[in-house]
């Protein structure tokens, strides 16, 4: 696999939190948002959408909108079934806060004490083993799951404990579990195990008898629903009209749910209510309010109230509120549910097509919708930052938790960030985006102009090997643990990533230049001459032409894991190209170690470029080599 597989890849697996900072008017009553919506539904072609809007313990809205399935035509209504995806994660939380109040388990319980001998690695389990609580944090340090994990779509459906054993490589904890937070899907799925364990059945039959029955979420189903009794939403790729085949998830429960808005209602109310319905009650307020708030990662235990709890997240927007809730995505739908606890409001909204940028206006506009009359909470007082602080902590910084091992080459690459300090306002400015301005809250906490609450921290970490860290959670900076590096290492790969890019260019350059003067001495019938650059010059003409190669299949399968995680065409192609691509770059060094100067002057000064580009190239591959890219069978 070629450096293109890995930036591509890695860009197409990261997901971002719903939040958006553009100002419009909102809606100013339900009818202003439906025509908002059906505006919007029309000019992104989104075919489909459910919502359901609460406030307290009161239902005021639940609808469709457009088309659970374009052809033949079906209505999307109330009633309609969606893909929730990750949304599902929580209903594992509920049961394992239910269990932890009978004393059946206890959130603290290592996971071999209900698991003896389920294959994991964890480096620090004699001190520090991997406990039920770091799986629901996504602090375990395990990698998500693979591409073949996230192909597999065996609608049998698997048992649990054979939908685990698919993937068993990826669950090595990479860091001392509950420090840094990276989501896994995995974890739920895990817990959902020792639930089925403990009660001796499924854990779907656990969730319908303990949350789905009692709450009246009537319709919901993690299985590929019935549809002689359901009506289902299709899923569809950003035009609107291109089918996703039916994603039998392999860890149910970390996203299959299907829901209907009527369900969504219930489940936000459920939450709203800070546990209880009329007279069932399901979980304490103290439960609910534990599943919002973070408390295994070094970021929450440097003060930030942002972060991930209990598969709820918290997450700050520059209007000044900070939403709870959890998104979810599957190949061709998206979803979200984000309420405000104090304020007493929230939603729930489901779409069946993969359009990122309209789900995030979508969100926005409800938003809106919900806050417009509310307060704007109050921004906290002014920080200051000693200037020791900031001489300490200013420089560059790497990610060091990402979310896939196998693509971490690229994510400290992409994640390069300089930080400095100006005053009492902190800058951090990605190597690919926005700068971001963030304003002291005391001297170690940082928040964006707007947002209530700090959303960064300074940390020390030295017993995880970061005497400066910085700790990250929210839609400017997205939620990271991140190390400071030297600044000659950092502004070295920057060099060496920019002149890689170049070398290609040059590469491209350097053969059409080639023909040209091939083509001008056959018009001019001069005789031909061999130049030692000119094999140099092919080589790297011939490793450009791959990465061009593997950037054109790419984009034919769009990097999808579901096609990338199976043995198919592309796959296998993508990983001879990888090979290929190795083998010309160790070739390219033999080519420079007997190059010697001739032909014209042009070709005698191109040698040394050429042999630097070839160097770079090898460079290159060597890193990939290191990281596991190139010779990685997605497929496995």
């Amino acid at each position: 696999m070629t450096p293109t597989f890995a930036f591509a890849l890695a860009l197409s697996m990261q997901t971002a939190l719903a939040s958006g900072t553009r100002q419009e008017a909102p809606p100013a009553t339900l009818s202003e948002l439906e025509i908002r919506i059906r505006h919007l539904m029309d000019s992104t072609r989104t075919p489909g959408m459910g919502l359901a809007i609460v406030r307290h313990d009161s239902v005021i809205y639940t609808g469709g909108f457009g088309l659970a399935r374009v052809s033949p035509p079906l209505p999307a209504t109330a009633s309609t079934l969606f893909r929730i995806g990750s949304t599902s994660k929580a209903f594992v939380a509920i049961v394992a806060l239910q269990l932890q109040r009978e004393g059946k388990l206890s959130l603290d319980d290592p996971i071999a004490r209900h698991l003896p001998g389920f294959r994991y690695e964890n480096p620090w389990e004699a001190t520090d083993p991997v406990r039920i609580v770091h799986l629901l944090e996504h602090t375990s340090g395990f990698d998500d799951i693979s591409l073949k994990g996230y192909a597999n779509s065996d609608p049998t459906p698997l048992a649990l404990v054979e939908g685990l054993a698919v993937d068993t490589t990826s669950r090595v904890s990479r860091w001392r579990p509950g420090t840094r937070y990276a989501y896994c899907n995995t974890g739920p799925a895990i817990v959902a195990l020792i639930v089925e364990r403990i009660e001796g059945r499924p854990f779907e039959q656990v969730v319908q008898q303990r949350v789905f029955d009692p709450i009246g979420m009537r319709t919901a189903t993690y299985f590929f629903p019935d549809s002689t009794q359901f009506e289902r939403a299709t899923t569809y790729r950003e035009d609107g009209t291109t089918p996703y085949p039916y994603w039998h998830i392999v860890t149910r429960p970390a996203g299959s749910i299907n829901a209907s808005a009527l369900d969504m209602a219930q489940y936000v109310r459920l939450l709203l209510s800070r546990g209880a319905l009329g007279d069932r009650t399901l979980l304490t307020r103290e439960d609910v309010e534990r599943m919002e708030r973070a408390t295994t990662s070094i970021g929450a235990r440097a003060g930030l109230r942002v972060g991930y709890g209990l598969h709820l997240y918290r997450i700050a927007d520059t209007s000044g509120f900070t939403w709870t809730g959890h998104d979810g995505g599957v190949p061709g739908g998206l979803s979200e549910m984000s309420y405000l606890p104090e304020a007493g409001v929230g939603y729930a909204v489901q779409i069946n097509t993969a359009d990122a940028a309209a789900f995030r206006t979508l969100n926005r506009i409800i938003r809106s919708f919900l806050t417009q009359s509310l307060p704007r909470p109050g921004e906290p007082p002014a920080g200051s930052v000693p200037p020791s602080i900031a001489a300490r902590f200013r420089g560059w910084y790497e990610p060091v938790s990402p979310r896939t091992q196998h693509l971490y080459f690229a994510e400290r690459l992409l994640g390069l960030s300089s930080v400095s300090f100006v005053g009492d306002t902190m800058l951090v400015k990605p190597v690919l985006g926005v700068r971001s301005r963030l304003l002291a809250v005391d001297s170690m906490r940082f928040r964006r102009h707007g947002e209530s609450e700090p959303t960064v921290a300074l940390v020390n970490d030295a017993n995880n090997g970061r005497e400066q860290g910085m700790e990250t959670f929210g839609p400017a900076l997205p939620a990271s643990s991140m190390k400071r590096i030297p600044t000659a290492l950092a502004l070295g790969e920057i060099a060496l990533t920019a002149l890689w890019l170049l070398g290609l260019v040059s590469a491209l350059i350097a053969g059409l230049t080639g023909l040209g003067r091939w083509v001008w001495r056959r018009i001019r019938r001069k005789p031909r001459y061999v130049s030692g650059a000119q094999p140099l010059w092919r080589a790297a003409l011939l490793l450009t032409g791959l990465v061009v190669l593997d950037g054109i299949v790419l984009t034919a399968v769009d990097a999808d894991p579901m096609v990338l995680g199976r043995f198919s065409p592309a796959s296998a192609t993508l990983y001879g190209i990888g090979i290929a691509y190795a083998a010309v770059a160790l070739a390219g060094l033999a080519l420079v170690i007997r190059s010697r100067p001739s032909g014209g002057s042009w070709l005698r000064y191109s040698l040394w470029p050429s042999r630097a580009v070839l160097a770079l190239h090898l460079v290159a591959a060597a890193y990939l080599v290191s990281w596991g890219f190139i010779g990685w069978r997605t497929w496995v």
